[in-house]
């Protein structure tokens, strides 16, 4: 088989082909040059390049390329949305983290990202994105919850106080299984779109995770009496 087809040709400057060949990635497919400082492409090359796109964009920049995703890696990008994460101050930044990190599965931080990124790109039109959060955090976090606690041989509910780290983590939690519910069925939804409808939900104090903190604090209230056998 000929290696320079005359198939699929494309030009990469000399200084592009140098980062090239110093990266390693050079090994994998042959190349020649001509006196121009050009070479001619074959399909593997051309495939090559197509697949480290990034890193012959990135190479005359002088910046380093985002590792490449691997097997099931979102190809969202998420420097897109980077827009709505500027200019916050460490409370907001700390509370896109906490939604990033809870939405994660299996450490694939990358995809939980994208996710987050793209609700707020769905949210984007309906006003500032970090306050409808912060609003359905709010119109969602229970203030108070029950703990059993066995008395006498009886289990009792026995209400308490819940820490305010504890009530942004149950809003975030809540809100998160209320949209993984949503998809039950229905695969053609992704969570982004079902997060989205959440958030916007919550905000307006509806949905299912409202309705799970309204029962939450009905309980507590029903169970007012025993409050007395709290220890801790």
């Amino acid at each position: 088989m000929n290696l320079f087809e005359k198939s699929n040709f494309n030009c990469v400057s000399s200084s592009s082909l140098d980062r090239f060949h110093s990266s390693g990635l050079s090994e994998r497919v042959g190349t020649k040059r001509n006196g121009y400082g050009f070479c001619r492409e074959t399909e593997s090359f051309y495939a090559l390049c197509l697949s480290h796109r990034r890193y012959l964009c990135y190479a005359r920049g002088g910046l380093s390329p985002s590792r490449p995703g691997g097997r099931g890696a979102s190809t969202y990008n998420c420097s897109d949305n980077l827009g709505y994460i500027r200019g916050l101050n460490a409370k907001q930044k700390q509370l896109v983290k906490k939604l990033v990190h809870i939405c994660m599965i299996d450490g694939k931080k990358t995809r939980s990202r994208a996710i987050v990124y793209k609700t707020f790109h769905r949210l984007a039109p309906h006003g500032d994105v970090i306050k409808l959060l912060v609003n359905a955090i709010e119109n969602v976090k229970p203030i108070c919850g029950v703990k059993k606690v066995r008395i006498s041989g009886i289990t009792r509910l026995v209400p308490s106080i819940t820490a305010t780290n504890r009530q942004e983590t149950l809003a975030i939690r809540w809100m998160l299984e209320s949209a993984a519910k949503r998809r039950i069925g229905k695969k053609s939804i992704s969570l982004d779109q079902c997060l989205y409808a959440e958030i916007l939900e919550a905000s307006q104090k509806m949905g299912i995770a409202r309705k799970k903190r309204d029962d939450l604090h009905k309980l507590a209230e029903a169970n007012r009496s025993f409050s007395h056998y709290r220890w801790w």
